[in-house]
Parts: C-alpha cells; structure tokens; sequence
C-alpha cells in the first residue's frame, strides 16, 4: 500500500510542476483551468501568476524529496498537510465566480486524494 502511495504522491508531484509551468509560459490560459480567469495585464496579474506557480513548484519539490529519503511517515504528513492547498482553492474558486463544480470537483478531489494518500502513508 506504502509503494501505490508513494506513486500517487510522485504522480501529484509531477501534476504541480506542469501546472507551475503552465502558469509560468501560458499563465491566462492556466488560469482559466484553474477557475479564477484573470489577465496578465497590470502588475497584481502578474504577481498573482508567478505566486501560484513558485506555490506549486514548491510543494511539488517537498514531495520530491520526501520521497527521495524513502521516509513514508514524513511524506504522509506533508501530505496531509498540504491537502489544506487544494481545500482552499476550492473555496476561493467557488467565492470568486468559478464554476462549482470545477471548484468542487478539480480542487475539493484534490484535497480528498490528498488525505487518502496521507492516511495510506501514515497507516501503512
């Protein structure tokens, strides 16, 4: 159980660092996918993009290498943790106008894969 979450957690990783260069290289367009439309006119929607894609390159490197020290404990409760991301997204998509269920479904999934994978580790 420990190794298929160790492969979800790895799969979640890589899934943050194409959504970090998404919004590095195509920042309007992943934006829109990821609920909260914005432009990258003005400085507060450039800002806004290089913020979430350093969010997601960092956390996508903490399971990097939580993984890398093989420690499933450790990974388990950055996990867990971090499912608070996801959480919080859903929310501040479904306050700003995004599609609830684009809120729900994408972010509030997330934040549930999230915990599942943080028990696996943890009562693995």
């Amino acid at each position: 159980m420990v190794t298929t979450a160790y492969v979800i957690a790895a799969l979640i990783g890589i899934t943050l660092v194409v959504v970090s260069l998404r919004f590095f290289f195509v920042p309007e367009a992943a934006a829109s996918a990821f609920g909260v439309p914005g432009t990258t006119s003005g400085m507060d929607g450039g800002a806004y993009f290089s913020v979430k894609a350093i969010r997601d390159l960092g956390s996508a490197l903490v399971i990097f290498v939580l993984i890398a020290l093989g420690d499933a404990h450790a990974l388990g409760w950055a996990v867990l943790v971090s499912a608070v991301i996801p959480a919080g997204d859903a929310i501040i998509v479904a306050r700003r106008g995004g599609h609830p269920a684009l809120a729900y479904a994408m972010h509030g999934g997330t934040a549930v894969v999230a915990v599942a994978v943080a028990l696996m580790l943890l009562l693995g």
